[in-house]
């Protein structure tokens, strides 16, 4: 055979070998795939081949779902001494233990007294607000309805009757509407609406329009975000005003 022609058969099987050597097979004769696999690439003019590494795979981003378990921060002291005209008793659930620091930071003129518990019901808070009677001077300020249970101490409008004959000699009530997240939070909060009617000292704060028109006050419906704290201090002060002197 001529030199030419035995050349021209190398460089045949030469090419054979590194395509047999670039992809192989698996035991069920499919073919194997690895992205840590060595990828090689022939270098022009050269007949040694170059080697790069395939880079590993990027880790997946996880976003975690906002820790409400941290939240709220804790609950400032309650003040001493007798309640005066510009002391306001602060009452309330889950949701307004999240103000414990926008709601005084809202209130310079206040002197702010906290009672706010996770999970507590407006059917337990009328006996908080009896014992406490004492500490509570010229304002109370109520967000209280959403754990309410059906037919626990009569309904709410009745429950809420019995919190203001406690404090019916009280200059001014502010009671927060809840978030409406179902049907009997809607109805809760027409009975605090209707409630403005039948007692002269109270005053209704409509937070369930302010969330419902603006859900990204809240992570869930319900509990509040930073900025929801402060648009939720903000809707406390401008119906509580100043203190009566």
């Amino acid at each position: 055979m001529p030199a030419r022609h035995r050349l021209a058969v190398l460089v045949i099987a030469a090419a054979g070998v590194l395509s047999l050597g670039a992809c192989g097979d698996d035991a069920s004769g499919g073919a194997v795939t690895d992205d840590a696999a060595v990828l090689t690439t022939a270098a022009a003019g050269t007949s040694a081949p170059t080697t790069t590494t395939a880079p590993p795979p990027l880790a997946p981003t996880t976003t975690l779902a906002p820790d409400t378990g941290a939240d709220p921060p804790p609950a400032p002291a309650a003040p001493t001494g007798p309640a005066a005209a510009n002391s306001v008793f602060v009452i309330g659930d889950s949701v307004l233990l999240g103000t414990t620091r926008s709601i005084p930071g809202a209130l310079p003129e206040w002197l702010v007294t906290y009672d706010a518990e996770g999970s507590r019901r407006l059917a337990q808070a009328i006996d908080v607000l009896a014992d406490r009677r004492p500490e509570i001077g010229g304002a109370v300020v109520v967000m209280l309805g959403n754990n309410y249970i059906a037919g626990e101490r009569g309904d709410y409008a009745s429950q809420l009757d019995e919190a203001m004959a406690v404090l019916a000699d009280v200059p001014r009530v502010v009671w927060l509407t809840v978030s409406p997240v179902s049907p009997t939070r809607e109805a809760i909060n027409e009975a605090i609406r209707a409630a403005e009617a039948r007692w002269a000292n109270l005053v209704v704060a409509d937070w369930g329009a302010v969330i419902d028109a603006r859900p990204e006050l809240s992570w869930d419906g319900l509990h509040l975000t930073p900025d929801g704290r402060e648009e939720l201090a903000a809707v406390v002060a401008d119906h509580l005003g100043s203190p009566r002197r």
